[in-house]
């Protein structure tokens, strides 16, 4: 009986200092947490500052007093930007149409490129989808037109081009004559 006690005592003990280690721990990951966000949010800002936002006029008032402006992000511009300042191993994998935008670790040492030109490819076809007040899609761009902006961004056109044709292997993207339309699993990847 002496032994089980002591067995538990020891398991106890144990556990009680492996409670320790996991507090300590836990706040140590938190903190790394913490400090990759703030690197992360630097790298944002710092490319939100370089793409800047498209001013577009709305009109004017009737007595012509009063003018309406909107500040609306180019999100493949954006997408641009912020990949080119996020650290190694860092990917935008979404951005919304109200600029928020979710940023990934690759697990890699450096990002792939492929994955960068993915997330440059995404916001471009949806900048150019046009939908109705319904949601149904009314244009989209050809796949010319998306090369050509993803090379204005500075993917190569052959890398721009293997990508797209991945994104719609992956689904991602439903290329026809008319042109590139977002398919089921476009928010997703």
């Amino acid at each position: 009986m002496g032994m089980t006690e002591k067995s538990a005592h020891e398991q106890m003990e144990r556990h009680a200092t492996l409670t320790d280690e996991l507090t300590a721990l836990s706040a140590e990951r938190g903190a790394v947490a913490a400090s990759v966000q703030e690197r992360l949010a630097d790298a944002v800002s710092e490319a939100i500052t370089k793409a800047g936002t498209n001013v577009g006029s709305l009109g004017q008032s009737r007595d012509g007093r009063r003018f309406r402006f909107e500040a609306r992000l180019d999100r493949a511009a954006l997408v641009a930007a912020v990949t080119e300042a996020l650290p190694d191993g860092f990917v935008v994998s979404h951005v919304n149409e109200d600029g928020t935008l979710s940023v990934d670790w690759t697990g890699d040492s450096t990002t792939p490129s492929k994955r960068e030109h993915g997330a440059i490819l995404k916001p471009i076809i949806a900048e150019e989808t046009e939908t109705d007040s319904d949601g149904f899609i009314e244009s989209v761009p050809t796949r010319d037109q998306v090369l050509a902006r993803a090379v204005e961004l500075g993917v190569d056109e052959g890398d721009a081009a293997d990508r797209l044709s991945r994104l719609a292997t992956l689904d991602v993207v439903d290329i026809t004559d008319e042109g590139v339309y977002p398919d089921e699993n476009f928010s997703r990847y």
